[in-house]
């Protein structure tokens, strides 16, 4: 049951979301129609955005299609020295072969 009311908010949030973005372009045709500078969003316009960002987080956060991420059962396969080896930041062409020059006269 509560994986369900979580896609309700999931939904709610989204669509929430969806009308806050037609209300700000809606607010900007408005300004641009009375030749007003666009200072900001409305206020209410913020408020309603930030419910809906709460209600979809929620939504998502309950929903348990969150899984957790268990990287101890990878890691125990494979040894520290796979993990390390790195062939493509092997160089050899660098200042060490020159700085042996020197130090070696």
């Amino acid at each position: 049951m509560k994986k369900g009311i979580a896609k309700i908010f999931c939904v709610i949030g989204i669509s929430i979301f969806l009308h806050t973005v037609y209300s700000a372009l809606q607010h900007r045709k408005y300004l641009r129609l009375t030749d007003q500078p666009f200072e900001g969003v409305p206020f209410d316009i913020v408020v309603e955005c930030i419910i809906s960002l709460f209600l979809f987080a929620w939504g998502i956060i309950n929903s348990q299609f969150l899984i957790p991420i268990k990287a101890s059962t990878h890691l125990a396969k494979k040894s520290f020295d796979s993990y390390d080896y790195r062939p493509n930041f092997t160089v050899f062409n660098h200042r060490g072969k020159y700085l042996n020059e020197i130090l070696n006269k």
